[in-house]
């Protein structure tokens, strides 16, 4: 199960920078004057660089913040000059400059302790370097640090806010690191805070957190519990994000309830809020369980629109991510069947009903000519099947070389086989009404049409119809199939979908599709019909071939 879980970062900016007048080309003309007021030279560049930060403005921020460092040095402002270094490193972060980052941090930390009221400042250090830790998957250093910042916390004044943040990032690694239960402890204390605090927006992050662990515990019902709880709490007042995020951990708890019809309303009223929010992460989550509960409930054209959607919307969003929050994608598993177990199952039936009848006596003689009949034939069909199976493998082994050619070569196998045969009086196929080169003749146009027009795309495409589109009998289009390739229609077409599905297997296009939106891009109209044909032809399912072949992506947590 993916997970859900947003934590709110409380970067040191939100704490140390005042408020002054804006004035961004003012930052050059500083260095060459003289500072007559220090202090209101700093109040105005922690105003500039706050609103660059702001508005997205990174390069600008670290200028003012820079120019803020200069003037603290200069007069041994130390305060100033530690939370200059903060913001830097908050620069440096939020630009994947981790090394440069981590060393301002320890720059600060070195510093503070030469002042002589530290503990305030040391919590601020330590509170973001967890952050960063926990930003770049380092998890045992950022539960170690923001231990260490709760216990600091029990001799610092005010130090509340520390303390939230640290359970919450605590919760986060726990999460990470797959101790669901340690983590619902977290966040329920982060519940507790917003309670205590009177904080509704606290404590309505924190139940969705909640909701989030319990997802991971496989404790559906009480994550939709939960998260309805949670939104009976929201007022104007509270972000319409953690309303969508509410409604997103409700579904899913659905979803794997199987009560996907249930989940729809949820995902649908969250996709709206994603989109109109340009929350890319909730509209993305949306069009992925949405193509999920569409599936489930057989509406494949929609399931097919959300995953496509889902595709387009996770490219947009991880070009927002940094480099450490690259995330992993759900594996798919489908269940395994062969076609050597429904022989046996088959012969292992018949059987016993044939010892069964033997027991009659005289009056079933006949009963039992007919059901060793039926058997032999039965077996002699499934033994066909699976000599068909074999060969239809063999021509979809080989993948670098074109279906078409591997057919025309099928063909010239077969009919210097038939023309052995003939000679023997061997042969146990219908006998052709059509010359040699009239076989030829049709077969290429045949071949030819279907490379061209690939009218095995058409989930609904009739025997009739590629004989109406090639001018000929269907009777004809139909021994034209037997006599040189020894297959039906249904096999015929079969080769050509499941060639498509490796082919779009391999596409990087479609490395992000579920295999059902493979299945009917490539012709198939079922779920239960692509998974039995590609089994039956490749020797895998859907899901084995693309593991087997291609390499794994990583998104589930996406």
């Amino acid at each position: 199960m993916k997970t859900l879980f947003y934590l709110r970062i409380l970067y040191c900016f939100s704490l140390t920078i005042t408020f002054a007048q804006d004035n961004i080309d003012s930052i050059p003309a500083l260095h060459n004057q003289i500072v007559v007021s220090p202090q209101d030279s700093i109040n105005k560049y922690k105003k500039l660089s706050r609103e660059a930060y702001g508005r997205g403005d990174l390069k600008a921020f670290k200028e003012y913040t820079d120019t803020v460092l200069e003037i603290a040095i200069s007069n041994d402002l130390g305060e100033i000059r530690v939370r200059s270094l903060l913001n830097l490193a908050i620069y440096y972060q939020q630009t994947d400059q981790y090394e440069q980052s981590l060393s301002k941090y320890f720059e600060a930390e070195e510093f503070v302790k030469s002042l002589p009221e530290k503990d305030y400042l040391t919590l601020l250090i330590k509170v973001n370097l967890g952050n960063l830790y926990n930003a770049i998957g380092n998890y045992d250093m950022a539960a170690s640090t923001m231990k260490n910042v709760i216990s600091l916390a029990e001799s610092v004044e005010n130090s509340e806010e520390f303390v939230l943040v640290a359970n919450n990032t605590l919760g986060t690694t726990a999460l990470h690191q797959k101790d669901f239960l340690g983590a619902l402890e977290y966040m329920k204390k982060v519940k507790d805070f917003g309670v205590k605090k009177n904080r509704n927006e606290v404590i309505i992050r924190a139940m969705i957190n909640i909701s989030d662990c319990y997802l991971k515990l496989d404790r559906y019902q009480d994550a939709i519990d939960n998260s309805t709880e949670a939104l009976k709490r929201f007022t104007p007042k509270e972000s319409i994000e953690s309303k969508a995020l509410a409604q997103l951990t409700i579904a899913v708890g659905c979803i794997n309830l199987k009560k996907d019809s249930e989940a729809l309303p949820y995902l649908k009223e969250a996709k709206e809020i994603g989109i109109s929010g340009n929350f890319l992460k909730i509209k993305m989550d949306s069009h992925r369980y949405l193509a999920q509960a569409y599936e489930s409930l057989d509406s494949i054209q929609k399931s097919l629109e959300e995953q496509k959607a889902f595709t387009k919307t996770r490219e947009q969003y991880l070009k927002t991510l940094s480099k450490a929050k690259r995330l992993e994608i759900e594996k798919e598993s489908e269940t395994k069947s062969t076609i050597i177990d429904k022989q046996k199952a088959s012969i292992a039936f018949l059987s016993k009903q044939k010892q069964f009848y033997i027991f009659l006596g005289g009056v079933l003689v006949i009963l039992l000519i007919v059901f060793a009949i039926m058997y032999w034939n039965k077996r002699m069909k499934l033994a066909r099947e699976s000599l068909q199976f074999q060969d239809d493998k063999t021509l979809l082994e080989n993948e670098n070389e074109a279906l078409k050619d591997k057919l025309n070569e099928l063909a010239i196998k077969i009919q210097a086989q038939e023309t052995i045969e003939e000679n023997t009086k061997l042969s146990s196929h219908k006998k052709a009404t059509i010359t040699l080169q009239d076989q030829e003749k049709y077969m290429k146009r045949i071949l030819d049409y279907m490379e061209e027009e690939k009218p095995y795309l058409d989930h609904e495409i009739k025997q009739s119809d590629i004989a109406d589109k090639l001018a000929i009998s269907t009777h004809l289009f139909s021994e034209i199939l037997n006599v040189c390739f020894h297959k039906n229609f249904n096999n015929f077409i079969n080769l050509y979908r499941v060639d498509s599905a490796k082919q779009l297997m391999k596409n990087p296009d479609y490395k992000h599709y579920k295999i059902l939106a493979i299945g009917y891009e490539a012709g198939f109209p079922s779920k239960t019909s692509f998974n039995r044909v590609f089994k039956n032809l490749v020797g895998l399912t859907p899901s084995e071939y693309q593991k087997k072949n291609i390499p794994s992506i990583d998104l589930e947590n996406a």
